[in-house]
C-alpha cells in the first residue's frame, strides 16, 4: 500500500519487538486462527518461520501452518491471488528476509522502505472498531522483517512511528481496492455498506 496517502510520519524510533502486533484487516484476518492475539509472539509469521528453521521446506508440514492457513482463507473469500504457488514464493521470500538479516543485520540502504508502526490501530483509528485483543504498536510496513527479528530474537528494530491521516472519517482509502472482491468486507465497521 502507498503510506503516504494513508499515513503520516511522526519520528524514528527503536520498538520492543515484543510489543509489535500484526495489522488486523476486518472481515479478512481470521482472529481464531490467531486466538484473539494479534501480537508478534503469538503471530503465524513467526510460527511459520520457526517450522522452517525446524523442518525445512517440507511443504506438506508448512501447509498445516496457521500462517499457511490464514492464506488459503484469503483466497477462499475472493483474494485469488493467493495459489498454492504464490503461497510458496512468499514463504520462500520471507525465509530468504530472515536469512539477510541474520547475515546482514538491519541494513537502511537494503530495506528501501522503513518498517512503519501505528501507535493505535489502524482500524480502531479510521472506523471506531474497538476490541480487546486490537492494541498497538501494529505494523503497518515490515511485517517481515519484524517476524525474522523476533525469531533471530532481537530486543528492538528500528521503525518509524506513524499515525493515520484521516482518523474517524470511515474513508476506506486504499483498502477499498484490497477489499474489493471480499464479501461483507464493511459489515459491522461501516454499517450502512450492505454485503
Amino acid at each position: 500500500m502507498d503510506t503516504e496517502k494513508e499515513l503520516r510520519d511522526i519520528k524514528k524510533v527503536s520498538i520492543p519487538v515484543d510489543r509489535l502486533h500484526y495489522q488486523y484487516i476486518h472481515n479478512v484476518t481470521p482472529t481464531e486462527l490467531w486466538n484473539n492475539d494479534m501480537s508478534i509472539l503469538n503471530s503465524p509469521h513467526v510460527e511459520m518461520l520457526k517450522t522452517i528453521i525446524k523442518y525445512g521446506f517440507d511443504w506438506k508440514v508448512l501447509f498445516e501452518t496457521r500462517y499457511t492457513k490464514e492464506r488459503i482463507l484469503r483466497r477462499e473469500k475472493g483474494m485469488k491471488q493467493w495459489t498454492d504457488e504464490h503461497i510458496k514464493k512468499h514463504i520462500t521470500w520471507r525465509f530468504e528476509v530472515l536469512k539477510s538479516l541474520k547475515k546482514h543485520g538491519y541494513n537502511k540502504k537494503k530495506h528501501q522502505y522503513p518498517v512503519r508502526v501505528l501507535k493505535i490501530p489502524f482500524w480502531t483509528s479510521r472506523f471506531s472498531f474497538n476490541r480487546d485483543w486490537l492494541v498497538g504498536p501494529e505494523i503497518w510496513d515490515g511485517g517481515g522483517r519484524c517476524a525474522a527479528a523476533c525469531v533471530l530474537g532481537w530486543k528492538e528494530i528500528p521503525c518509524v512511528l506513524c499515525e493515520d491521516l484521516r482518523p474517524g472519517s470511515m474513508d476506506k482509502g486504499e483498502f477499498d481496492d484490497k477489499l474489493k472482491k471480499i464479501e461483507g468486507a464493511w459489515n459491522e465497521v461501516i454499517p450502512t455498506i450492505s454485503a
